[in-house]
């Protein structure tokens, strides 16, 4: 039996409440169901969440024209941030981008929660 609309929704919440970070990244290997953190972070953001509906939350992060980076940008990583530990939430691999002064970059995830 599938979960009702009111757990869907108490699952989304919480997970939303308690994503912290975004963690940009030079690492370009695949990413898996099991990544357990960023391979070599760079920056660590703090997103901002947004609920889109029962089962899907937008994850945003900006850089902005004072970042700057000798090496390319090629993975962003989502995560909960505790005390004395952290609980791995995404992570996503995509092209290369080469952040300078010269521009902006926003992150933008969409998580399916099923």
């Amino acid at each position: 039996m599938p979960a009702n609309d009111h757990l869907k929704r108490l699952m989304i919440e919480t997970i939303a409440s308690n994503i912290n970070e975004m963690v940009v990244g030079f690492d370009s290997t695949p990413a898996t169901s099991s990544d357990g953190s960023a391979g070599r972070p760079a920056i660590t953001l703090t997103p901002t969440i947004r609920i889109m509906d029962n089962s899907t939350l937008l994850v945003e992060g900006s850089l902005t024209v004072a970042d700057e980076f000798d090496e390319s940008l090629k993975e962003v990583y989502v995560q909960l941030r505790g005390a004395s530990d952290f609980t791995p939430i995404t992570r996503h691999v995509f092209r290369p981008i080469k952040k300078t002064v010269n521009n902006e970059v926003v992150f933008q995830l969409m998580l399916e929660v099923k």
